[in-house]
């Protein structure tokens, strides 16, 4: 198993530049990996990477050069471990058979080489503001369920966009891999709310990757508490 070590301890605000040039790769390979970059981008603003966040004052750029990809954004409070988990989803490109030139994350003065990796990813709050029950052992299950549980009624306009945006983790868990020659089997979700209150979100294949990933759940369920309170995250 990797043993990814988690880590939410260094922060930074400011101006990110994010890059990555292909040296080669098949048909399709830049559109890839911009859809790569975009869920990163989408899953800062979501909290995936809670508390840090994407400056709504600035609007977040991706654009795409020949095989270049690049992004801007401003961000607060982003740790600095959210970087890794790009770069894993970019290393994961490597199972479709794409190649990089160069991939790096420019932090006001500092740079990232995404393609380096550190075994670092951004940790969960110790005490969230509501109750998780992990699994004390999966026993070699290749299925996950997660419930969700708020404590009051969601508004009904508001669920599918709850929706949505927890079926970005699919794409996230791909930089969790227990062994980084083999791909992470993530496949089949399903996402509904069992009731008002209640979502019930099922991978019917969830193999391969590291239980750290489901940090990034806790974090998103804080980063939603603050506007709709939940009482309540279950893994299984």
């Amino acid at each position: 198993m990797t043993g990814f070590d988690v880590s939410s301890s260094e922060r930074y605000s400011g101006p990110v530049l994010l890059q990555a040039t292909l040296e080669r790769g098949p048909e399709g390979a830049v559109e890839l990996v911009e859809r790569r970059i975009r869920v990163f981008l989408d899953a800062v603003d979501a909290g995936f990477f809670f508390p840090g966040r994407r400056l709504p004052s600035a609007p977040a750029e991706l654009r795409v050069a020949g095989t270049s990809v690049q992004a801007q954004l401003q961000v607060e409070d982003l740790p600095v471990t959210a970087l890794d988990v790009l770069g894993g989803m970019l290393a994961d490109c490597r199972q479709h058979e794409v190649l990089f030139h160069a991939a790096r994350a420019v932090l006001g003065q500092r740079e990232l080489d995404l393609l380096r990796e550190r075994g670092v990813r951004p940790a969960a709050p110790e005490e969230p503001p509501f109750e998780v029950e992990f699994p004390e052992d999966m026993g070699g299950n290749y299925a996950l369920l997660v419930e969700i549980e708020f404590a009051q009624p969601v508004p009904p306009e508001v669920r599918q966009g709850l929706l949505e945006t927890l079926a970005l983790w699919d794409a996230l868990t791909l930089a969790y891999p227990n062994d980084p020659d083999e791909a992470v089997e993530v496949s089949g979700a399903q996402a509904m709310f069992n009731d008002p209150r209640t979502i019930h979100y099922h991978e019917w294949i969830w193999d391969k990757a590291d239980a750290e990933a489901w940090d990034l759940i806790v974090n998103l369920c804080c980063a939603w508490h603050e506007k709709l309170p939940i009482v309540r995250l279950h893994f299984e």
